[in-house]
This record gives C-alpha cells, sequence and structure tokens, in this order.
C-alpha cells in the first residue's frame, strides 16, 4: 500500500485511540497536528534559507563569511532534524501492510544503504540464519539501518564489530544487534530512545538524536518491544521482537 502525502491546511490521518477521554484525545490530535506541520511546512523555507545562504558567500563583504557558513550550517542541521520527525510521525500516521520478509534480506538491504559508511569505517557485519517475520519491508530495513549505522557512529577507537542474531519467543522472534563501541550507561538506557536526544556533546559524534528513536518506533509499529543493555567501554546489545511469519 502506497504511503500518503499530507498536504497542509488538510487534516491529517488520526491514530488517536477512541477509548480516550475527549480532552485527550483532542491533546493528542493537536500533538499529530503539530508533529506534520514542523515535519513538512517547515521543510520549504529551511531550503530556501540555505540556497540564500549559498548565494550569500560570494556576495558577501570580508568579516561576515563566517556567520554566513554559521547560519548555513544551522540550517542543514534542522533540515535534517525536520527530515527526521518526519520519518518518525509517518510511522504511526499511514499504516502499512505486512508480508513476510526474510530478516537476511532485510539486514543486506540495510548494509547496502550504508556501503560508503561501512566501507569508510572498515565495520564488518556478521548474520546468518536470520528467520522470515512479518513487516514492512521498508522500515524493517530502516530498522536494521539505524542500528548499524548507530554502531557505526559510536565505535570510539575501535573497528566497529556488529553480530546480528535471533532466538524464537512465541509468537515473536528476539533479535539481537550487538557491537563493540564505546557503550552505554545503564542510567541512559531509556533516554537514547527519546527522540533528539543526545548524550554526548554536538560535535563529538555524528547525528541528530534520531535513530534509536525511530528504531525503536519501527518495531512498535510492528507488535514488537526494544530494550539496550551494554558494558560501557565494551559495547552494547539492542533486543527486540518482532512477530513470526509462522507459527509454532
Amino acid at each position: 500500500m502506497p504511503e500518503a502525502l499530507f498536504i497542509s491546511g488538510e487534516s491529517s490521518p488520526s491514530t488517536v485511540p477512541a477509548s480516550l477521554a475527549p480532552g485527550q484525545q483532542a491533546l493528542l490530535q493537536d500533538m499529530e497536528y503539530i508533529g506534520y506541520v514542523a515535519s513538512h511546512d517547515l521543510l520549504a523555507p529551511v531550503r530556501q534559507i540555505a540556497a540564500s545562504c549559498g548565494l550569500l558567500k560570494d556576495q558577501c563583504p570580508p568579516g561576515t563569511v563566517d556567520a554566513v557558513q554559521s547560519i548555513e550550517g544551522n540550517a542543514a542541521r534542522l533540515n535534517a532534524m525536520l527530515r527526521g520527525l518526519q520519518e518518525y510521525v509517518r510511522i504511526d500516521s499511514f499504516p502499512v501492510r505486512h508480508a513476510p520478509l526474510d530478516a537476511n534480506e532485510l539486514v543486506q538491504a540495510a548494509m547496502d544503504s550504508l556501503v560508503e559508511e561501512i566501507r569508510a569505517s572498515g565495520a564488518a557485519v556478521t548474520h546468518e540464519g536470520l528467520p522470515v517475520v512479518m513487516g514492512h519491508r521498508g522500515r524493517l530495513s530502516r530498522l536494521f539501518a539505524c542500528l548499524i549505522e548507530n554502531a557505526i557512529k559510536f565505535h570510539g577507537g575501535k573497528t566497529p564489530q556488529l553480530r546480528i542474531s535471533a532466538r524464537r519467543q512465541g509468537a515473536m522472534w528476539e533479535f539481537s544487534v550487538e557491537d563493540n563501541g564505546i557503550g552505554i550507561e545503564e542510567d541512559y538506557y531509556d533516554i537514547v530512545f527519546r527522540l533528539f536526544q543526545r548524550l554526548h556533546a554536538e560535535g563529538t559524534y555524528p547525528g541528530h538524536g534520531i535513530g534509536l528513536a525511530l528504531a525503536r518506533k519501527i518495531v512498535a509499529s510492528h507488535g514488537g518491544t526494544m530494550q539496550v543493555t551494554s558494558v560501557p567501554g565494551e559495547g552494547s546489545r539492542f533486543y527486540f521482537t518482532l512477530p513470526a511469519a509462522q507459527p509454532i
């Protein structure tokens, strides 16, 4: 099923449960609408700011180039954040059909989308014998890409090593994505999944605090859960559940 397009001024498809009290429904609908506006209507002016900065750099007087470059950099950062928000809000707002999918193919598609990052970092991703799950191909490939990219970003001084495996748990498959990166303190196990939350100062590591929030949102949209355990300085293990394509 193709995903619908949101047109400014129209009502977005609502996913607010009818069982909520009227006041709660109105609040959540407002939040959905704000998410749409922020992730769609603001992209055009941000792109225009970036384009204008490109023109100004060739015409601005001496001493102002640094200021224009700073504006251009901030516009690029805001553009990336808005695109991440756009992707995030679409998960709940546009339901998609699920079909049986080979998880090995999903991981390979994720790796293909990150070929430059994997080559530059020397990352090694191992996976074999992964199961068939029920889900949306594009979104689940994106899920694995988020986790692989996260491991590449936060590898510290080590060459990134990732191992992806799965085990059956009733009607679900539990996947594990283990890396050898910088790790996460236990106090931050939940915070790392919050949208736009970063544990490190800007510029220390790349990214805008979107990938893990998006990954958990994708898992939840498939009826699963996602958590992390970690040993700081040694690596992290992200584990999540997805529905099995075949009953036991």
